[in-house]
């Protein structure tokens, strides 16, 4: 019975998956505001009734949508902090240009940050928005990567989780809107952390 339960659940994962993938495709395509939950339903060979039992409505799938591309940032944004033990504003910077890079490179972010240029913005206050699913949840999990990290450091939590704070609000405006090269944006980060933990 559990090898049925567990068989359901990778299928059904594997169709969420299959959801989020073509809601990613159309919005990198033509923008969020293109995508019909008509036209998804038909990209995954599924039937409408299906599709909405799944996701919810438009706007839920949005937040889903945005939720697991901002979750694979952060696990990026948080490995370097392993590769960076000794210092957390080097981790910090690492994390940034880590983040900002593949950032860079994400059909997804792209179209979310260029919809703002177009008038298409109802992904950006999920992405960007204190009350959106992102930040928060960005926050907590790269502060948790990093006191893990950095507890030997002899930091206080209150001056990580801070320091951490400034770098995700820092790495998601130059995110949205790049007025450079990552690397250098990066170093800017990296720098306001060093001075911040000084």
């Amino acid at each position: 019975m559990e090898q049925s339960r567990t068989f359901q659940a990778e299928v059904r994962q594997m169709l969420r998956d299959r959801i989020l993938d073509a809601a990613s495709d159309i919005t990198a395509e033509r923008g969020w505001g293109a995508v019909t939950m008509s036209e998804i339903a038909q990209r995954v060979g599924v039937s409408r009734q299906v599709l909405y039992r799944e996701t919810g409505a438009k706007h839920a799938l949005g937040e889903t949508l945005v939720t697991r591309e901002a979750d694979r940032l952060v696990s990026g944004a948080a490995a370097q902090f392993r590769i960076h033990p000794a210092s957390l504003a080097d981790g910090i910077g690492a994390a940034a240009e880590a983040t900002l890079i593949s950032g860079a490179g994400n059909p997804l972010i792209r179209a979310i940050a260029a919809g703002s240029a177009g008038g298409d913005t109802e992904l950006l206050p999920l992405l960007s928005g204190e009350t959106g699913p992102v930040m928060a949840r960005a926050i907590e999990a790269i502060s948790d990567a990093a006191a893990a990290v950095y507890s030997g450091l002899e930091l206080q939590q209150s001056d990580i989780k801070c320091a951490v704070e400034v770098g995700v609000r820092l790495t998601l405006s130059h995110l949205l809107s790049p007025l450079g090269n990552p690397e250098d944006a990066a170093q800017q980060i990296r720098l306001v952390a060093r001075r911040l933990l000084a």
